[in-house]
């Protein structure tokens, strides 16, 4: 996770961290939050587990111009939730907690809003008790959003995410990802 935030971190540096009179308002820096609604589908050796959660966390990234309208730049994303689920047979539970994002994200200007998506790759931890799957696991991320221009710094936003870990733990399990946000930031 450190690896992630680094990388993300020294993206952002190289960018100009102010905006250039005459520029666009969706190209330059921003940082913000967002929180939402996670769905996870838990895929065992035992059998399947759903759960869902309230998710939430920060969010920083960078565009730049690359013409028509249309922009590109990474997105860090580092969010927390608590969607946890319980063998039934043992009663040890199992609980994705975190989720770190590092993304690219594509898109283009329609009227005051930004219609893009994104790719990238997602790091999560789930946390288990008596060995019912414990572990961290990678993962891509894909999603799609909408951003709307509220004021000459801030937007607010939705975006759609799907990841799917693999392998997670001793057990091996799968673990499916939905999340739906409600994202606010502000441009700089």
């Amino acid at each position: 996770m450190k690896k992630l935030a680094a990388v993300a971190l020294l993206s952002l540096a190289a960018a100009s961290p102010i905006h250039a009179q005459g520029t666009s308002f969706w190209e330059g820096g921003y940082v913000g939050g967002q929180i939402g609604y996670t769905y996870g589908d838990f895929s065992l050796n035992l059998g399947n587990f759903d759960n869902d959660s309230v998710i939430g966390g920060l969010t920083l990234g960078y565009l730049w111009a690359v013409g028509s309208g249309w922009y590109l730049g990474p997105e860090f994303q580092y969010d927390f939730a608590d969607v946890t689920v319980v063998d039934p047979n043992t009663g040890n539970t199992a609980t994705l907690d975190q989720i770190g994002r590092l993304k690219l994200i594509a898109g283009r200007e329609v009227g005051s809003g930004f219609l893009y998506g994104s790719i990238g790759y997602a790091y999560g931890n789930i946390d288990g008790l008596g060995g019912f799957l414990d572990g961290d696991g990678d993962s891509y991320v894909l999603g799609l959003g909408y951003d709307w221009q509220l004021t000459d710094t801030l937007s607010l936003g939705g975006e759609y995410q799907f990841q799917s870990f693999k392998n997670i733990g001793t057990s091996g399990g799968d673990v499916d990802v939905n999340s739906i946000y409600i994202k606010l930031a502000y441009r700089f």
